[in-house]
């Protein structure tokens, strides 16, 4: 695990090799976060296997990462929370192996992350056909948390910065029925359940 600055962001980025999966396993599954406003695809509130973790730290395009979130809830003052979300690259020419060294060795720079959002996992709902899966879901929520320096160091408003990095990814579609379902989905996983 390494603390990296990329894009005005500070994280810790986590190595395939990094033997921290019952860590990380606590951090996804305790995360502090906001309802989503959609009621049927909310984040992942229940365990969250290591197989699965495994899958994301090792993948040929993701990678764990830790964020300092600042989070302002209703009638409290602001706090500080670290959350463990995937990295997920669009660009499918990416070689990981390679950044991983980049990282390693202080070479990397903004441009092996341009095509790099940041996602979570929850469960995606179908509302046509009431499948439910477990999929890799990119939000503007992250990037409103972490809006303030990367605004401040690159002038660039909260809604330009999420959108340019939520047209990278598609509307989700269901993998069964095919019609839409309504958020940013970056891959799905298993079918957890039919809605029949």
């Amino acid at each position: 695990m390494k603390l990296i600055k990329v894009e005005e962001i500070e994280f810790f980025y986590i190595f395939p090799e990094d033997d921290l999966i019952k860590e990380e396993t606590t951090l996804i599954n305790n995360l502090v976060i906001p309802e989503s406003q959609n009621c049927f695809n909310r984040r992942l509130g229940g365990y969250t296997s290591e197989q699965l973790i495994e899958t994301l730290q090792n993948g040929t395009d993701t990678r764990l990462a830790i964020l300092g979130i600042n989070i302002r809830p209703p009638l409290k003052d602001n706090y500080d929370a670290y959350q463990t979300h995937c990295l997920f690259w669009t660009n499918k020419d990416i070689n990981l192996k390679e950044l991983d060294q980049k990282i390693k060795d202080d070479s990397y720079t903004d441009e092996d992350f341009r095509s790099a959002v940041i996602a979570h996992v929850q469960y995606a709902f179908c509302r046509h056909c009431r499948n439910k899966y477990m999929a890799l879901v990119c939000d503007d929520d992250i990037y409103m948390f972490l809006y303030i320096p990367i605004a401040v160091a690159k002038h660039v408003s909260f809604r330009e910065y999420s959108d340019k990095k939520l047209d990278m990814i598609e509307i989700g579609r269901c993998p069964n029925c095919n019609e839409l379902i309504g958020i940013y989905v970056a891959r799905f996983f298993d079918k957890v359940e039919d809605g029949n």
